[in-house]
C-alpha cells in the first residue's frame, strides 16, 4: 500500500444554536485520503475554509480501509 491510500475517519464538532438559542455541539465525522494526522488537519482547514469558521478537530485515526470504489 503506497502512503497516499492512507485513510483516516476525522472527527469534527462543531457549535450551532437551536431554534430556542441554546449553543449546542454536533460531531460529524469524514473520511479524509491522506499521508499521515497533519496531512489531515491540513486537508480539513482547507476544506472547512468559506464554510464553518469555528471549528474543532476532535480525532483523527487511521482506518483498515484499503481503498474506496467509487
Amino acid at each position: 500500500m503506497s502512503a497516499e491510500n492512507y485513510y483516516f475517519k476525522c472527527t469534527i464538532r462543531t457549535q450551532y444554536e437551536d431554534a430556542k438559542g441554546k449553543l449546542k455541539y454536533r460531531n460529524d465525522q469524514y473520511i479524509v485520503q491522506a499521508i499521515g494526522p497533519t496531512d489531515v488537519e491540513a486537508k480539513i482547514a482547507t476544506y472547512m475554509k468559506g464554510g464553518v469558521d469555528d471549528y474543532e478537530i476532535s480525532s483523527v485515526v487511521q482506518t483498515k480501509i484499503v481503498d474506496i470504489v467509487k
